[in-house]
């Protein structure tokens, strides 16, 4: 396999066509990294109050972190795959357990108690 030439690769279409893709998308990137504070702050706000955090913020939490991912992705030469508006909206995954809830005692004691049997 060869390797192109500086003129080449000076002349292929698909790097200038990219070019515009990559600064919309960093706007967007920009974009959605103001609106990632704004839910951050909510949340902070929730889990003050409310000592749990907001489920739907939790979701377009996870869907804007999954966006911002394939963002990088393709702005880094990672990926030749667009992301949304190219592709559907990325989905949202669970919300990892809380490491600061405590565990039920009695169940843990019950299982030691099996354990030790």
């Amino acid at each position: 396999m060869t390797e192109k030439t500086m003129k080449e690769r000076l002349k292929d279409e698909s790097f200038w066509l990219r070019l515009p893709f990559m600064l919309l998308f960093f706007i967007a990137w920009r974009l959605t990294e103001l609106v990632l504070i704004f839910v951050i702050l909510i949340q902070v706000i929730f889990r003050l109050f409310k000592s749990e955090p907001q489920q739907q913020l939790l979701q377009l939490g996870s869907q804007l972190t999954r966006f911002s991912y394939q963002l990088f992705r393709y702005l880094t030469f990672n990926t030749e795959a667009k992301p949304f508006p190219f592709t559907d909206w990325p989905s949202s995954e669970a919300a990892d357990a809380n490491p600061y809830e405590p565990i039920n005692d009695d169940a843990t004691k019950s299982e030691q108690t099996v354990n030790k049997s």
